[in-house]
Parts: structure tokens; C-alpha cells; sequence
């Protein structure tokens, strides 16, 4: 299958999965192996089941906090390219300052490998208290920031240059290194997770493609516009094929099934949130779309990037996406398989048919 922002004139759809937050348990026990087991298993079953429904691609999250059993995203979708043949992989997003970036190209070559050519690196800079936790380190912001901007060079160099160095701060690469397990395809493709115009930037100025959640339609408009300018200085030529923006789903045959599934979805997002704040040890953050809530409750915390309705209404509300922002890639997350299957039916052909051009 075609890179994701290859065939510039249709629409692509990906499904995004947050395992952990679709068990559906009203009361999970987050900390049983037993039950973290069975989210783990339920992912790469729905991956497989993603191909099947004829979605594009299907990406992982990555965090560190309970309820969310996908610390190691590259090992869920090692299980997943081995269950399956055609769908693109990808990370939305990797957490980069976690790992050594030499580490990250090294897998996501071995990704690309077990999949015959299928993956795509999702790159992000992460929480940045949930990033410490994880690490067990306390690092500044400004810390966190020359991490990340180093960071993003080496996965460059790695993935495109053999004997490379690089005289780093916090990732020097002394001796000339090249990764064991180079990418099949010659240009792996790579996704920045941005909501700043600067980090747009860093993305447009090595070719690299964007995902966003944060912001308003007109936003992401005006981030994109700024996005093909600057990758046209740098001699890339970028259109809404590189430009993915996320949306929750919540969808039913009829007007009350949809409130209901938006319900379990704002259950499950309020548990998330209740157990990612326990004890005070992790903020709420500012620019991820994923945590911004509307009519927060005891448990129902309906997430501001999440669209519900019939099939003809969320229709007209990714169409009303799509033409606002200029974006050509949707990132999706239903909560339920009925759900997944349901989009797949009804909302993927009329917009990929209303959507396609010649270009």
C-alpha cells in the first residue's frame, strides 16, 4: 500500500487506537497484568480488523499513565504487522525525549522490516510531567527542548546518512554509526506531531509531514499555509496529503445511539483523565487537543475535537474539516468496533468520493 501522503488526490482515513481506553470496563483494574493483557491483545485484533473495514492506516499512542497499557507502542505494532499485510502502522506519536533517537531509527527500521515497507514514525516531544514520570528524571522545559531539537536531528541523520556523527549535548554520536536495520522504503516517512507554527517548521524544513489535534479549523489553516511556504524554501513540495488532523468519532445508525456512544466515549475519556491526575502528579496540558474537555462531570468528559452524530452528520462535519483546514489525511478514533465498522461503511466512500481529484 501507498505511503500515506502519497496519491495526493483522494482523501486517507487512519484509525487511531488508545489501548486501555476502549476496554469499556466501567471500573477497569488498571493495574491487573491479566487485564492489561487483554488490551494489548484487543489492539492488534483491531488492527487486523481496521484492514479488513478497508481503513488506511492505523496508529498507536504512546503514554504512561494507568488505564493506558501502550508505554511501548513499536512492540504493539511489531504484534500488529505480523497479523497483518496491507494497512500502513504508524505511532501518533512516539515520544522522542524518552528514548535515545539512534535507538528509535534503529526500530522503526525493524518496523519497516516486519512489515514489508509499511511503517510510518510518528514524532512527538510528549507530556512533559507524564515524560518525566516515565523517566524518572526531572528535567527543565528548556531541558526538554534541546533534547527534542537534538533528537529530531539524529532520527534524521540515522535514517538517511550512514557513518554519520553528531556533536550533541544530550545525544552525541562520537564514532561514525550507522543504523543495523535501515528502512525498505528509501524515504521513510515521518510524521511531527505539531501544534506550533515553529514546530511546523522543524517538520517543513526536513520534508517530514505534520499531524494535528490542537487549535481551531481556521488554525490549522493558517499554521498549514505558513507550513508550504516554508517547506518550498527548503525545497519541498507539500500540499494537504502531508497534513493530518485528528478527530474523536462518535457515531450511531440514528440520533440517540450516537448520544449514547458519545456518552461511553466521555466515560472512558473521563476515567482516563480521573487516573491521569491521581495524586496531582500530572498536570492537564495546554496544547494537546487529546486533554481539552467541554461539560466536565464526575466521570463525562467529552473531549473538544470529538464529533458525534448520524452518518450523515458526522459526513458533513469532517467535510466542513477538510475544507476549513486544507488537510487530506484524517486521524480518527472510534471507541467501539460497531463504531469503527459503521464509519467505515458509511462515512469513508462518500468522502472519499466527494474528495477525489485529479491532482
Amino acid at each position: 500500500m501507498a505511503a500515506l501522503s502519497d496519491e495526493t488526490g483522494t482523501i486517507k482515513f487512519v484509525h487511531t487506537y488508545g489501548a486501555g481506553l476502549h476496554s469499556g470496563d466501567a471500573r477497569p483494574d488498571v493495574h491487573d497484568p491479566r487485564w492489561q493483557q487483554r488490551q494489548v491483545a484487543d489492539f492488534v485484533d483491531f488492527a487486523v480488523l481496521a484492514e479488513e473495514l478497508g481503513y488506511d492506516g492505523i496508529t498507536v499512542t504512546e503514554h504512561h499513565a494507568p488505564l493506558m497499557t501502550c508505554p511501548s507502542p513499536h512492540l504493539l505494532l511489531a504484534a500488529a504487522a505480523m497479523r497483518t499485510s496491507r494497512i500502513r502502522l504508524g505511532t501518533a506519536v512516539t515520544v522522542l525525549p524518552l528514548y535515545n533517537p539512534v535507538r528509535v531509527a534503529e526500530e522503526a527500521g525493524t518496523l519497516d522490516l516486519l512489515s514489508g515497507g509499511r511503517f510510518e514514525l510518528g514524532l512527538g516531544r510528549g507530556i512533559p510531567s507524564e515524560a518525566q514520570i516515565a523517566s524518572g528524571r526531572n528535567l527543565s522545559d528548556e531541558d526538554l527542548r534541546r533534547a527534542w531539537l537534538e533528537g529530531l536531528e539524529v532520527v534524521r541523520l540515522a535514517l538517511t546518512m550512514r557513518d554519520f556523527t553528531f556533536d550533541g549535548e544530550f545525544f552525541p554520536v562520537e564514532r561514525p554509526t550507522t543504523i543495523a536495520t535501515r528502512p525498505l522504503q528509501d524515504r521513510l516517512p515521518v510524521w511531527l506531531g505539531a501544534s506550533s507554527q515553529a514546530t511546523m517548521r522543524l517538520a517543513a524544513e526536513r520534508g517530514w509531514n505534520v499531524m494535528r489535534n490542537f487549535g481551531s479549523n481556521a488554525e490549522h489553516r493558517d499554521a498549514f499555509e505558513d507550513y508550504v511556504k516554508a517547506a518550498a524554501g527548503h525545497g519541498y513540495a507539500r500540499s494537504g496529503a502531508n497534513l493530518m488532523i485528528e478527530r474523536f468519532v462518535a457515531i450511531g445508525e440514528t440520533a440517540g445511539q450516537a448520544e449514547r456512544n458519545l456518552d461511553n466515549m466521555a466515560q472512558a475519556f473521563g476515567t482516563f483523565l480521573k487516573l491521569y491526575i491521581a495524586g496531582g502528579g500530572r498536570v492537564i496540558p495546554e496544547t494537546d487537543a487529546e486533554f481539552h474537555v467541554e461539560g466536565i462531570t464526575d466521570r463525562k468528559s467529552r473531549p473538544v475535537i470529538a464529533v458525534s452524530g448520524t452518518p450523515g452528520q458526522v459526513i458533513d462535519s469532517l467535510q466542513q474539516v477538510i475544507d476549513e483546514t486544507g488537510a487530506r489525511r484524517l486521524l480518527v478514533e472510534t471507541f467501539t468496533r460497531d463504531e469503527a465498522a459503521l464509519f467505515a461503511r458509511e462515512v469513508i466512500p462518500v468522502l472519499k468520493h466527494r474528495n477525489t481529484t485529479s491532482a
